[in-house]
């Protein structure tokens, strides 16, 4: 029964290709890792089954995350102690390792200090200092000593944007100084005076991991496992001799790794993409919690009725930014792109579940008023930090030129009949309490909390409307690229 069930794991998974046959003297590392899985607990029984299935080929198999485990499933998100079912499912399945992820403090400060401390495993990033007296389980690196012997460094950096702090709000990181990734990144490599290898274990986006690869000593480190962009690896990715993983997000996939330390001091690399997802067998302990986490009437509340599909991310957030702009009684209202977290909702039923996974992050309404000016500037400064993605509007419109080398050459602000925003004139505007945090824009107004969230704002817009008219047709923005 047990080769039965290894066979079909590894007919489904693909086998672990070999350069040369493993000698005696050689010694072996095997990882599963994962990264932004984004509270994916409906896959963990299935991840489950599949680690223990490889645990029996790998009995000494480290498994790894690169970070954002926390921030996508209402189930997790809004438990009593935000986050914790993630945490309780990472333990039973004897997680060695994560990265933090931007997304692990959206749970604040206190929140993220309690989960840090409930958790069977270090959380690691090197490039940050916490705040004093502060009692988070966050270590720089961490050095292991596997069960064939080898002495194995592992450390992090964390992606940082342009604000100097991860991707969260501003009050979630209060007191944590962070640094340079590159340059701490580049200071790490010490770590292999103190261990046999080194593997980088960053939640620091693809493109970033590269660009680090280029400044490191190949003979420092043969592995970086990535996060944060979300990006799916499925063969062999080399820069500067190093090779790079990230196994995409919310437990589609996993990457099954192999180092080999040959005789002579060199190291041998495999990777394979395995597919996860919910189909298959499952681990039934984890089943059982999965299921007593998913029992949750409150979450499963119907409040509105859609009359037809929401295909898009432009769809649900012109809904998000309507629902916003009805409960705050603006002239106008927008919201970011970064706040949308799903691009499709089915008609019919919608659920409380459905509002928390479409806005999860428990952002407050801000009431503004700016000028039509200060409006347009805001617009010119949330370009670049949102990845070069428009803001969704409510009782205006929009209109971007975009250069040929993706930058942005000019914004235009229309009424909602077309005719120009007058620039001039003072609107009360709405939005989210993440915007007014990060944005860094020319105006006079500070804004004033409403002390509820956007999704309670949401829930409450809901079930007043009852029935939510289609979207399908709805454009607001247009996007104009030169050729």
């Amino acid at each position: 029964m047990v080769l039965a069930t290894l066979a079909m794991i590894v007919s489904s998974c693909g086998t672990m290709g070999r350069k040369a046959p493993i000698r005696k003297s050689d010694r072996q590392i095997t990882i599963l890792a994962v990264n932004d899985m984004h509270a994916a607990i409906d896959n963990f029984p299935r991840l489950g089954y599949i680690t223990d299935s490889l645990r029996v080929i790998y009995p000494h198999l480290l498994l790894l995350s690169g970070g954002d485990n926390q921030t996508g499933n209402p189930v997790n998100d809004q438990y009593p102690e935000k986050g914790l079912p993630m945490i309780e499912l990472m333990n039973a399945m004897k997680f060695d390792i994560s990265a933090v992820g931007n997304h692990e403090f959206d749970s604040k400060l206190e929140g993220f200090a309690s989960l840090s401390n409930k958790a069977n495993f270090p959380f690691l990033c090197a490039n940050l200092t916490q705040p004093e007296g502060s009692d988070f389980k966050i270590k720089p690196y961490h050095i292991l000593t596997t069960g064939d012997g080898v002495r194995v460094a592992v450390a992090s950096v964390l992606h940082i944007n342009s604000t100097g702090i991860p991707d969260s709000h501003p009050d979630n990181v209060k007191g944590f100084v962070f640094l340079d990734p590159f340059k701490v990144g580049q200071e790490l490599m010490h770590l292999k005076d103190s261990a046999e290898v080194l593997i980088y274990l960053n939640h620091f986006g693809i493109e970033n991991d590269v660009e680090l690869a280029k400044l490191l000593d190949p003979k420092a480190t043969p592995l970086i496992i990535g996060g944060h962009s979300h990006t799916k690896v499925d063969k062999e990715l080399i820069e500067n001799g190093i090779m790079i993983t990230q196994a995409a997000s919310k437990l589609k996939f996993a990457t099954l790794i192999q180092l080999t330390l040959k005789s002579d001091g060199s190291i041998e690399r495999n990777m394979k993409l395995i597919p996860v997802g919910k189909q298959g067998n499952v681990r039934r302990d984890l089943k059982e919690m999965v299921d007593r986490y998913n029992n949750s009437p409150e979450l499963k509340q119907v409040i509105a009725t859609a009359e037809e599909d929401f295909s898009s991310h432009d769809q649900l957030g012109y809904l998000m930014v309507d629902a916003l702009r009805a409960g705050t009684k603006t002239d106008l209202s927008l919201i970011n792109p970064g706040g949308v977290r799903i691009d499709r909702l089915p008609k019919g039923d919608i659920s409380i579940m459905n509002v928390y996974s479409l806005d999860p992050f428990g952002n407050e309404a801000i009431v503004l008023h700016l000028t039509g000016q200060e409006l347009l500037n805001l617009h010119y400064a949330a370009f670049e930090l949102d990845n070069r993605m428009p803001l969704y509007p409510s009782g205006f419109k929009s209109e971007y030129t975009i250069n040929k080398d993706g930058s942005l050459k000019e914004v235009k602000l229309f009424n909602a009949d077309g005719t120009p925003l007058d620039l001039n004139k003072t609107y009360s505007i709405s939005m989210n309490s993440y915007i007014t945090s990060v944005y860094k824009y020319e105006h006079k107004d500070q804004g004033r909390s409403l002390f509820v969230t956007t999704a309670e704002n949401m829930i409450e817009y809901l079930k007043k409307l009852k029935v939510v008219p289609s979207y399908q047709k709805e454009n607001r923005v247009k996007v104009n690229k030169e050729k």
